[in-house]
């Protein structure tokens, strides 16, 4: 694993980890600063596990052994900008202006997360592939449902052929209807969606490319998908389903939007002018 956010990669992999790994985890969560310093059997001894389960949760997480583990986590630590930025639990005795401050700060810290842990050759391979197919089709419901539809709009906007599919009748009849040379990007925080894990599969059946936009690196959808990219949400401290997820897949997408307006250059410039003239004459009008 190339990126530094290993305290995110536990968080985001919490709630699949066994009981064992739960329990380093804790710890490690718990006395970063100091595991930094530890081997494995110290690692071991202190978070009352066995070397072995040390090193397999390592590997869980998606480090070869636990010294690549220690480095990307003293580095993290070590990138850190400000103590400001560690998250506290929200209470029950929090103040509005405390609750806020801390839905923030979780938000910063997720945003920080994914960024740090984007795999970037993917990234470019799925610009590739949203520049060269013949047609896009997204899908998403509940919370990820706008995500999908502002997407769509988004690349309506640069002269891409896209569609939205947010109802879970319309999903399967249009990715089963999907055909190679085509992409289907399919957005979930859980990843475990039925009816968006079984409309890209439906579409990959058919011979479409796959993409996906999720918060869990493990989830069945982002196993399925020819390409998948992770936000790391803070869902640990803020159980809320989604609450920083959703900024996190708005900036994943926004950030491929820019990435493609920047590749088509003068094309991209010319698509976006157009836009721009039908919008001001709607403005126009309802001034009038």
């Amino acid at each position: 694993m190339e990126n530094e956010a290993c305290l995110a990669a536990i968080r985001n992999q919490y709630n699949t980890l066994t009981r064992m790994e739960r329990q380093i985890a804790d710890y490690i969560l718990e006395n970063s600063s100091q595991v930094v310093n530890m081997n494995v059997a110290g690692l071991a001894a202190a978070s009352g596990a066995a070397g072995s389960a040390v090193i397999r949760f390592c590997k869980t997480i998606g480090y070869p052994g636990f010294s690549r583990f220690r480095l990307a986590l003293a580095m993290e630590l070590a990138s850190q900008p400000t103590p400001s930025l560690a998250v506290p639990l929200l209470s029950e005795t929090d103040t509005s202006q405390d609750a806020a401050r801390k839905v923030f700060a979780s938000s910063v810290r997720t945003l920080q997360n994914t960024l740090s842990m984007l795999d970037f050759q993917v990234v470019d391979a799925l610009v590739n592939e949203l520049l060269s197919v013949e047609r896009i089709c997204l899908f998403g419901v509940g919370t990820s449902s706008p995500i999908a539809e502002d997407t769509c709009y988004r690349f309506l906007q640069l002269g891409l052929a896209a569609s939205c599919y947010k109802d879970i009748l319309f999903m399967p009849i249009a990715a089963m209807n999907m055909k190679k040379g085509e992409l289907a990007i399919a957005i979930s925080h859980s990843g475990r969606t039925q009816a968006t894990l079984q409309a890209l599969l439906l579409a990959k059946e058919q011979g479409a490319t796959t993409a996906a936009i999720t918060s869990y690196r493990t989830s069945p959808l982002a196993k399925a998908a020819d390409y998948s990219l992770i936000a790391y949400p803070d869902d640990i401290n803020y159980p809320v389903e989604a609450v920083s997820a959703r900024l996190a897949h708005i900036c994943i997408l926004d950030a491929l939007s820019v990435i493609l307006t920047l590749r088509q250059g003068e094309e991209a410039t010319a698509h976006l002018k157009t836009r721009n003239d039908i919008l001001e004459k709607i403005r126009k009008k309802d001034e009038l």
